[in-house]
């Protein structure tokens, strides 16, 4: 398969594990915060209802498949990578009586799906976590009937971040965010026309309405002691208590939305998109 710009590069050696955690937590917390909004505003951007087939993309545990499903009627398919959330996101959907979206597993960037089978197709954020970003939104595209809406919710970088920063959020949070001109970039040569975009960096209606600012994690003992002996073996003392006050700041950063913003870009596929 050839690459793109828009490819992942190799990774980096990751930081401590529970650091990782900590901050997947984080940004992931702040878009399910966005609740019923955002799950409102994507359904109707998908067109979502009786009859219509929706496949969502990097679906992770389930929740935004079982809100559809449940909300609107429309028959759901969810999709993700990782074997473990499809089967949490499984025990969701029995759990929540007279929904019954279907779930498999499957990679982001290489759909085993057939060219233009759903009615709308959505990415969520897990999208930013393919091994090749563009080639993921090329196939919500390709999966989707001409005509059909594709919706995708992603991350984005917000303001003028430092290189070095920039990786180290991606290292963090395993996905990697790109400037929205190049996330709608990549729409429109994947052949969706009519690209439409929302700004919820800041948490939607509900958020704006409450004024509420988000809370920044501490980190625990245990995991300062973690961070700070894997800085000790590595680079001595100094770096040690830099290392500590590094992983804070950029617990904050990603807390507060400074360096990571969040978009819905929306778009239709054209009737004679060439399909690949």
């Amino acid at each position: 398969m050839p690459t793109s710009g828009f490819d992942r590069p190799t990774p980096s050696s990751p930081p401590v594990p529970a650091v990782l955690r900590l901050a997947q937590t984080v940004m992931h917390g702040r878009w399910r915060a966005m609740g019923e909004d955002l799950y409102r505003e994507v359904a109707s951007l998908a067109r979502a209802r009786v009859g219509v087939e929706i496949l969502v993309s990097g679906c992770r545990d389930g929740v935004t498949a079982v809100w559809l499903a449940a909300r609107t009627g429309a028959a759901v398919t969810g999709l993700d990578p990782d074997a473990a959330r499809i089967a949490r996101a499984e025990t969701r959907a029995r759990a929540t009586a007279g929904v019954a979206p279907s779930y498999e597993v499957g990679p982001l960037d290489d759909l085993p799906h057939e060219n233009a089978v759903f009615d709308a197709a959505i990415g969520e954020p897990s999208i930013a976590s393919a091994g090749s970003p563009a080639r993921a939104v090329a196939e919500l595209v390709r999966v989707t009937r001409p005509m059909g809406h594709v919706v995708i919710l992603l991350p984005t970088w917000s303001s003028d971040v430092p290189g070095g920063d920039r990786e180290a959020f991606v290292e963090r949070l395993g996905l990697r965010p790109y400037l929205l001109v190049e996330w709608k970039q990549m729409l429109r040569d994947a052949g969706a026309v009519e690209v439409v975009v929302q700004d919820w960096s800041d948490g939607g209606p509900a958020a704006r309405a409450s004024g509420n600012q988000p809370t920044v994690p501490q980190l625990t003992w245990r995991q300062k002691a973690h961070i700070a002996a894997r800085a000790l073996r590595r680079r001595g003392l100094r770096a040690a208590r830099m290392s500590v006050q590094r992983e804070a700041e950029l617990l904050q950063e990603l807390a507060h939305s400074r360096a990571i913003g969040f978009h819905l870009i929306s778009g239709v596929k054209w009737a004679q998109t060439k399909q690949t």
